[in-house]
């Protein structure tokens, strides 16, 4: 042991010397090896960027980054492909083909004919002759698509038909990619039952749209009494979406009469009602209220004093 100490006292700073320097060389390589790592990463990514934008005929790819979050996104290369292939056709004005890459709830929503398609999408983007199409990730599978004037076909150079869209991809079951366009980002199926007094509500589903949401329901009245779902002029009562911070979304009520909000005794009623929730990539909604609904509107309409009706009924449905 005493010898030990003694040899460790005579080349102690030969064995320090030695750690230090075989530490720095260890990090110094770590250091390394991570640098360049990262950049091969990045290499791969801008490889991956290159190689869509290679086989693209008429947009371009105006960056691999989130436009939302900023950060570099996995692109989704068939998507992006289908999205080319789309505007491709309606550069050239084959209707037909492009219609064929629409969702079937697109269509349901929007386009629910070729005609339709041609007057709503086609005309207003594409009416003026080619457009040149620029296109960036918004979040997941959203894409923002910008369409601006092509100089050369028109010989002028003008933004103020410059047009942005959002188109959405989407994978059906048997894996083929189809396209949500025109805003409208896609559906949500509930079917989801609930009941106040002798109304029956079930909410269907709900499509979603960039600036709004609209929620299709079916409303089975079991009583021989009129029933109406809420008044015109008391519009923050009858229905509303609220959110995880319980912030309300009131429903576009100027958009409806109170005829369509009326069920008659015993009658079923189909009935699509949007609300102002555009989307936020952070909003978390929770539920869906209707909060003043009048179970007899008739004995309501018989008072003379309004303030004596107590028939009310309210639903709150889970999201």
């Amino acid at each position: 042991m005493n010898k030990l100490i003694s040899w460790y006292n005579q080349n102690r700073k030969k064995i320090w010397i030695t750690l230090i320097t075989g530490l720095g060389l260890f990090f110094i390589a770590w250091r390394l090896f991570f640098m360049f790592d990262l950049n091969n990463g990045s290499d791969n990514i801008d490889y991956m960027e290159d190689q869509i934008s290679d086989n693209l005929n008429s947009i371009t790819l105006s960056s691999g980054k989130s436009a939302i979050s900023n950060e570099r996104v996995d692109l989704d290369k068939e998507g992006i492909t289908t999205i080319d292939n789309f505007i491709s056709y309606c550069n050239s004005g084959n209707l037909q083909e492009a219609y064929k890459l629409i969702t079937d709830e697109c269509k349901e929503e929007m386009f629910p004919n070729i005609n339709r398609f041609q007057e709503i999408y086609y005309q207003k983007i594409f009416g003026n002759g080619r457009r040149n199409i620029k296109i960036q990730n918004w979040n997941g599978n959203i894409y923002a698509v910008d369409f601006s004037e092509d100089a050369l076909s028109s010989g002028v150079y003008s933004t103020e038909d410059n047009i942005r869209d959002y188109i959405t991809i989407v994978t059906n079951k048997e894996k083929k990619i189809f396209l949500n366009i025109n805003g409208y980002l896609g559906r949500k199926t509930y079917n989801k039952t609930t009941q106040t007094g002798n109304l029956k509500i079930v909410l269907k589903r709900k499509d979603s749209y960039m600036n709004y949401e609209k929620y299709t329901f079916e409303f089975i009245n079991n009583s021989g009494n009129e029933i109406l779902l809420g008044k015109i002029e008391e519009d923050d009562n009858i229905s509303y979406l609220v959110d995880s911070n319980n912030i309300k979304y009131s429903a576009a009520i100027n958009e409806l009469t109170e005829s369509q909000l009326t069920i008659s005794g015993l009658q079923t009623k189909n009935l699509q009602i949007k609300y102002f929730n555009p989307y936020v990539t952070t909003k978390n909604i929770k539920g869906l209220v209707f909060s003043k609904i009048y179970l007899s509107y008739n004995a309501y309409k018989a008072y003379q004093n309004k303030s004596l009706y107590k028939d009310y009924g309210n639903v709150y449905i889970s999201l």
